[in-house]
């Protein structure tokens, strides 16, 4: 069984969470709270959605819609984190270690009127 979640964007990227990090003196307590709020806006968007549990090992598409092309695939990509995360805490699956997640693919598009990420969780495809 697969399930699917729009999360709406732009997500902070790479540069952003490092900065986040690195802010407070290193306490990162900026980073923490972009963490729980990525986390917690995922996580209710996934219990919205009404998402089912992906038993098993799972793949991950993330379908990346930017604003224009300015930010670098692997500056975007950095947020898949905070998703795995918040689907994690709503149950969808059950951790987001290798022997849960099996493998991950990023994809990239511009879309003014509507950034975000389309996630997509399925069956993993063995070799």
């Amino acid at each position: 069984m697969s399930a699917e979640v729009f999360v709406p964007g732009p997500l902070p990227g790479m540069n952003e969470i490092i900065a986040a990090a690195k802010s407070g003196r290193g306490k990162g307590n900026a980073y923490s709270r972009m963490k729980k709020q990525w986390g917690e806006t995922v996580w209710a968007l996934a219990k919205s959605a009404r998402l089912p549990k992906c038993e098993g090992p799972v793949s991950v598409l993330f379908c990346w819609r930017e604003k224009d092309r300015r930010r670098d695939i692997d500056n975007v990509a950095a947020a898949a984190k905070f998703i795995l995360d918040g689907l994690v805490k709503a149950g969808v699956i059950a951790n987001d270690n290798q022997q849960t997640v099996f493998s991950i693919e990023h994809r990239f598009t511009v879309d003014k009127r509507k950034p975000g990420v389309l996630v997509i969780v399925g069956p993993a495809c063995p070799f």
